[in-house]
């Protein structure tokens, strides 16, 4: 980790304080900026040192605390404000988030996670327009067809194949299965980030983020997103550029959209997956969809028709030349059937990399994911 800038800790405990100097002294030497005592001394010192970072120890009266920190974090917008609490309810992680903290430290935690708090507390913010991630959406025809799958497993790909961090995001409000499948519990949400308005960047997508594995970041799903006509998703194009930010890529869980935001979704991606079986229903709806990509003017290059659970042996139930016929397009992408090597991922909330590493589907995976840097791969005319 590259050396640190200063940092302000405010806390009422002398035994918190020693410990964070502590931890701070073995790892950054002199990071530590100066321990404040208070609200009111934390304003007083970063009016004189514009510290990046300002951590805050709240149990000695959380609500307190809080209420005072909203009053203080818009004066200071280029400090990154942290909470530290022995108490993290969801309800007190979501007052300190609406206050526009990065960061919810659990003092149980503390030592073993100060690194990556910090790290992610210093996001950086000014990268230029060529060095920005990638937005892939992964539309679904149907529910059920296997979309979650597919978005976890080509997000899992892209993270091996770039070495560079992903996210995935649960745009799913009716069930939010992303979470499920990968035995998620807890944490900030989707809904959480898109009510902060003028707070939405990098920082606060990465810090409201759920580490799965290492560059493999999730935004869940609480279902707590208002369905109210055309706000249904307010701020989610201010979401995803503050993703392109921080993100390599970032692959989108996106079934059951309006029109308003599918449109949104596909003039913002780089790549569009149009996920669907080969079955009559899946093919009516996906034509559907797959037309009103076109009349959204998308290009035909950033759209992949996916056929999901495609029986290699036994041939899918319609044949893939009359599903190319019957959807409008020249070219299909295809991942294997293999039920029980999937349900089994799903089961112990792993990738197929993971349990399945030399599995026909996963090599489906590494196909679609080279047919989206524009190599041959899988379904090529």
């Amino acid at each position: 980790m590259k050396s640190l800038p200063q940092i302000l800790l405010t806390t009422e405990e002398a035994g918190f304080a020693e410990m964070f100097r502590h931890v701070m002294g073995e790892n950054h030497g002199d990071s530590l900026l100066g321990t404040c005592r208070g609200i009111s001394e934390l304003r007083t010192s970063l009016e004189e040192a514009k510290a990046p970072i300002a951590i805050v120890d709240i149990d000695s009266d959380p609500h307190k605390m809080l209420r005072e920190l909203d009053r203080l974090v818009p004066l200071f917008p280029s400090t990154r404000f942290a909470v530290a609490s022995s108490n993290s309810s969801q309800e007190l992680m979501l007052e300190a988030m609406q206050v526009g903290v990065r960061h919810f430290m659990h003092k149980n935690s503390f030592e073993l996670e100060l690194d990556r708090i910090l790290e992610r507390l210093l996001v950086d913010n000014t990268k230029v327009a060529s060095d920005l991630g990638q937005i892939v959406t992964v539309f679904s025809a149907s529910g059920g067809c296997g979309a979650t799958t597919v978005c976890l497993n080509l997000a899992n790909e892209l993270r091996l194949e770039s070495m560079q961090p992903v996210l995935a995001i649960d745009l799913d409000n009716c069930y939010g299965a992303v979470s499920s499948y990968l035995g998620i519990n807890g944490g900030y949400s989707i809904a959480d980030v898109l009510k902060q308005n003028d707070r939405i960047d990098s920082a606060l997508i990465v810090t409201s983020s759920t580490k799965y594995k290492d560059n493999f970041d999730v935004l869940i799903n609480n279902t707590g997103i208002s369905h109210s006509g055309n706000e249904q998703y307010p701020h989610l194009a201010d979401a995803l550029e503050a993703c392109k930010g921080a993100y390599k890529y970032t692959i989108i869980d996106a079934p059951r959209l309006p029109e308003q935001t599918m449109r949104l979704l596909a003039g913002a991606s780089k790549a569009i997956l149009l996920v669907f079986q080969a079955n009559v229903k899946d093919i009516k709806i996906a034509k559907t969809m797959l037309s009103a990509l076109r009349e959204f003017n998308i290009s035909s290059d950033k759209i992949f028709p996916l056929v999901n659970r495609f029986d290699k042996w036994w041939g899918p139930l319609v044949p893939l030349e009359e599903v190319k016929k019957a959807v409008g397009t020249e070219r299909l992408y295809t991942v294997r059937n293999n039920f029980k090597t999937v349900v089994n991922c799903v089961n112990r909330g792993e990738p197929l990399s993971e349990l399945a590493p030399r599995s026909g589907i996963r090599k489906d995976y590494q196909k679609l994911v080279n047919s989206l840097h524009g190599q041959n791969g899988n379904g090529k005319k």
